[in-house]
């Protein structure tokens, strides 16, 4: 278990961060009430037309994802990331 954490951490944010902002398989597979970040974001860029807005959630999303992917590293990750 031990050899085998640095592919497991690798896999893991391989997994989380592009599903984070994934809009197209929410709004495919979800309904209209579903509300994701990443629709939210496209809703706001496109439809809305509110680019500052989407702006800050988009900013807002890419330092989330930062935080707890620096935390999980740390946590989980090998000693040569930390």
């Amino acid at each position: 278990m031990p050899l085998s954490m640095p592919g497991v951490v690798a896999g893991t944010l391989l997994t989380f961060i592009p599903a984070a902002g994934d809009y197209v398989n929410a709004a495919i597979l979800g309904s209209p009430n579903t509300k994701m970040i990443g629709n939210v974001i496209e809703s706001r860029y496109f439809k809305i037309v509110d680019y500052p807005t989407a702006a800050a959630l988009s900013f807002t999303l890419m330092a989330a994802i930062l935080i707890l992917v620096t935390l999980y590293i740390r946590k989980a990750g090998t000693e040569e990331l930390v």
